[in-house]
């Protein structure tokens, strides 16, 4: 992968999570991170072959260079290796990008991940990295509830850590299927508001200025569902953090 020694260090650090928490099994999860510095690519000039078209509008993202994931890799070869699971590519025009180092192919949720990159630039967020896993609490939430009121007003009261780290709460996206222009788009729309959302019944999407914060945001929203569903198995329904005690915690960390 051409001089990208750090960002590839970052990806091999998040895949090894993935795969450990079980949260990205076989091909499962994908990644993106648009780079703040470009490489140098005075010299290259990208091939017919190498050129690839998007179902997506990227008018927003031209000029960009991201590292993403490729097609059918899986995290605990990119925590091995991941300079095998990744794609270097730039945007060249609104429809099209080039290929520039890695794998032939790109995700099939790189329609998703387009979206929220313009998204991100749009609102000048800072944020530059998506992480796409497959938690198993989170998951189990989505087909016991299916109103986002009510897994925020449960799950967000488990624990203080929820609140602070990602105090807007969860975002729910009814079911579509995966790679789809219908998924990526109600992704878009459903990150103007969270940086975390939950696909019905697939797994989570976040949002970060960089690779690891995304993952924190997954690691302390699922530990909250997680809790939820352990008091549920013993038959308690949890009352958590009362109203006065968010406020006190909140009000402590000046949040």
């Amino acid at each position: 992968m051409i001089a990208l020694l750090e960002e590839t260090r970052e990806f091999r650090r998040v895949a090894e999570v993935l795969f450990i928490k079980g949260w990205a099994e076989a091909s499962a999860g994908n990644i993106s991170l648009r780079l703040a510095a470009p490489p140098a690519l005075d010299k290259l000039r990208p091939e017919p072959d190498k050129i690839m078209e998007a179902s997506v509008d990227m008018t927003d993202l031209i000029g960009d260079c991201f590292l993403v994931t490729a097609s059918g890799s899986r995290m605990r070869e990119i925590a091995a290796e991941p300079e095998t699971g990744l794609c270097l590519i730039q945007i060249i025009d609104n429809r099209h990008f080039w290929i520039i180092d890695g794998s032939e192919k790109l995700s099939s949720e790189w329609a998703t991940h387009a979206g929220l990159h313009s998204l991100f630039k749009e609102n000048r967020s800072g944020e530059r990295a998506v992480v796409h896993c497959h938690p198993l609490s989170l998951i189990a939430l989505s087909h016991i509830f299916n109103s986002e009121k009510e897994i925020n007003e449960r799950i967000f009261r488990l624990q203080h850590e929820t609140r602070l780290f990602v105090p807007e709460m969860l975002g729910l996206i009814p079911y579509a299927v995966t790679g789809s222009k219908i998924l990526a788009k109600a992704s878009k729309e459903k990150l103007k508001k969270y940086r975390l959302a939950l696909w019905d019944k697939h797994g989570v999407i976040a949002s970060g200025k960089n690779l690891s914060q995304a993952l924190d945001r997954i690691e302390i929203v699922e530990k909250a569902a997680a809790l939820y569903m352990q008091l549920k198995s013993i038959g308690l329904e949890p009352e958590g953090l009362s109203d006065k005690q968010i406020t006190e915690t909140l009000r402590a960390f000046k949040k």
